[in-house]
């Protein structure tokens, strides 16, 4: 019975101060103006300062209404903070699982880095709304930066049938055509959006791609290689031709007049009078690429040389590529040898890239083989209308060899180009200039 006393007595005499305490509740609960936020967030430009006013006076007042966090991870996106955008967006779906609105915030900001969760939050939308158009294009952009390009294209042509001027789903499609290399069928369909929308800057950006689009790729080229022993000219041809949109098939083949023993960064070699290349090689864009390359070797007077030759590289993420590669040398014995490489490319910008590669070479024909280890240094610039400057610098520390090379592509017209090479080694005098024509349809 005491107990019950002094407990009771306890709530008596802490009961005014809780009743004094509960205006002050009321008004922080009446200091959250999430309608007027609302609707200062669908203004433009957003007066995004005092949305975030509105939106702290709500989440100091205990409010856990969705809407604070969705405004809140929208304007963090906005700003380029995406990571932060993800955390606000996932606290707004949660906060209200069954809202679409949240849910497709989410999803369209997982998208660039967290595709696989963006798929899982539309698949989610689309249980409760099959026909949700937002969720339909998200699943479609997810497709196509996967190059799951049957996919994509299975959902615009749904889009489509419910509206056959629906410009994003028409848009997408001339996307998936470009990614196919086929160049044409690309620009008319965003020639269409155009006609329909003459400000639509998806299409005008798509437009403005699509002359940078080819399937195949021919080059002819003469060669001038000059050394302390003498010079060869060298002429020939090598192919690229697209099969699908990331498969590619190489055909080659050159010429020399003399067959000249050279030393450069990557090692010892003969020159063939004949030579011929037949490659595969498969490119999935910022994801990965892989290569496997033969190369017949033919010499006069000599033993037949087969080069084969694996690469691959593989994105990181956006703007940083590890690549790799292994070359072994068959035939006669002072052919045999290896070609190890690994390096990084850093992409400075959409026209910018660096590249740092170390080579590491064996072969019978020097030294037995005695491993010569090479590093060089890329500068590449990526210009309009397939435009390409390569400039380097290389050292080999066990042969004191230093390589300059440069490398360009100048476009002529959309479809034809000159390519200029030239590169030099200190040790034997090793110089070297190409000089070619580049087809591209």
């Amino acid at each position: 019975m005491h107990w019950w006393l002094s407990s009771n007595l306890a709530i008596i005499l802490l009961l005014p101060g809780i009743l004094a305490y509960l205006p002050s509740i009321a008004e922080a609960q009446e200091s959250c103006e999430i309608e007027k936020a609302q609707q200062l967030f669908g203004q433009q430009p957003r007066p995004v300062e005092t949305v975030q006013r509105l939106l702290q006076a709500c989440l100091d007042a205990g409010s856990t209404d969705y809407r604070i966090y969705m405004f809140r991870g929208v304007m963090a996106r906005d700003s380029g903070d995406r990571e932060r955008a993800i955390e606000w967006l996932r606290m707004a779906h949660q906060a209200a699982p069954q809202a679409l609105n949240p849910a497709l915030e989410l999803a369209f900001t997982l998208e660039a880095k967290h595709g696989r969760e963006a798929a899982q939050v539309y698949e989610e939308v689309l249980k409760r709304d099959p026909s949700s158009r937002p969720a339909l294009l998200g699943l479609a952009r997810i497709a196509r930066g996967e190059y799951r390009l049957d996919d994509a294209h299975m959902i615009y042509e749904q889009l489509l049938k419910t509206d056959p001027n629906d410009p994003d789903a028409s848009n997408g499609l001339a996307w998936i055509a470009l990614a196919n290399r086929q160049r044409e069928q690309g620009r008319a369909g965003f020639e269409h959006v155009l006609a329909l929308d003459p400000n639509n800057d998806e299409a005008r950006i798509g437009l403005s791609k699509v002359d940078d689009v080819y399937r195949n790729v021919v080059e002819t080229s003469g060669t001038l290689v000059s050394t302390s022993l003498g010079s060869s000219w060298g002429f020939g041809a090598r192919g690229l031709f697209g099969i699908t949109a990331l498969d590619t098939v190489e055909l080659g083949s050159i010429h020399y007049t003399q067959q000249l023993q050279t030393l450069t960064a990557v090692g010892v070699a003969v020159l063939p009078s004949d030579d011929v290349t037949l490659g595969y090689h498969r490119l999935v864009p910022l994801n990965y690429a892989v290569s496997l390359v033969y190369d017949y070797r033919a010499h006069t007077g000599l033993p037949t040389e087969h080069w084969i030759d694996g690469g691959f590289s593989y994105y990181l993420n956006d703007y940083l590529q590890w690549f790799g590669g292994y070359r072994q040398t068959l035939g006669a014995f002072q052919w045999d040898g290896r070609l190890l490489r690994t390096g990084l490319s850093v992409s400075l910008s959409d026209s910018w890239q660096v590249t740092a590669t170390v080579y590491d070479s064996q072969q019978a024909i020097f030294q037995d083989y005695r491993p010569i280890v090479s590093g060089v240094f890329d500068v590449t610039y990526y210009g309009p209308r397939n435009m390409l400057v390569v400039a380097g610098v290389g050292y080999s520390p066990l042969i004191d060899n230093v390589d300059l090379h440069i490398r360009t592509i100048l476009p002529v017209t959309d479809r034809v180009a000159v390519q200029l090479v030239v590169g030099h080694n200190s040790v034997n005098a090793d110089t070297r200039a190409l000089v070619g024509l580049r087809f591209n349809w």
